[in-house]
């Protein structure tokens, strides 16, 4: 029997191509879902697909990234089908398991497709690092800050209660305690 795995990494994205070519592969079940490749054991279809199929059947994808974004979890993965004695089958990439210029060749797209995932992120750390020395502040903005914390000690001399000005701040009481506490003793 033929199973199919088709994987997108979000919701936005649509896994239609790659059902189509699943079918014209032959699969005769497809496991679908909308997932990060990067992690294997997170991912529930592929987990359904790999207790699924039975010795003799060929696992399909449509290419190697679809399955998997490491070098790692693609032999584990590769491991469990050898183990059932299923072959392993990628249709854009013409790789089957079955033959051994099949198995070289997914050991290197594998390794490839990694090297692809390390690039980009390293490029992602790189643009972090760049905008930070531009002065660019990731997150979202303070609620508080020490011109709001003199408001509120001077809030507290009055007499005011601890709750009460924490949700004048719209902040949490801890939040305004720590922050009073950080300026006493800084100054």
């Amino acid at each position: 029997m033929e199973i199919g795995y088709a994987r997108v990494s979000s919701n936005g994205q649509n896994l239609q191509s790659q059902i189509e070519l699943l079918k014209k592969a032959g699969c005769e079940k497809i496991f679908q879902e909308k997932r990060s490749g990067t992690q294997t054991d997170k991912r529930v279809e592929l987990q359904n697909a790999l207790d699924f199929v039975r010795e003799g059947d060929s696992f399909i994808v449509t290419r190697l990234d679809r399955c998997s974004r490491s070098v790692l979890d693609l032999y584990k993965i590769i491991d469990k089908l050898n183990k059932k004695n299923v072959s392993f089958k990628a249709t854009e990439q013409e790789i089957d398991t079955s033959t051994s210029s099949g198995r070289l060749m997914i050991g290197l797209l594998s390794i490839v497709s990694e090297f692809e995932t390390d690039l980009r992120s390293e490029r992602q750390a790189d643009g972090i690092a760049s905008a930070l020395k531009r002065g660019v502040k990731f997150g979202r903005s303070a609620k508080f800050d020490n011109e709001k914390v003199l408001e509120a000690i001077k809030m507290q001399e009055e007499g005011m209660k601890n709750q009460d000005i924490a949700d004048h701040f719209q902040i949490g009481r801890s939040t305004l305690l720590r922050w009073i506490a950080k300026y006493k003793n800084i100054n």
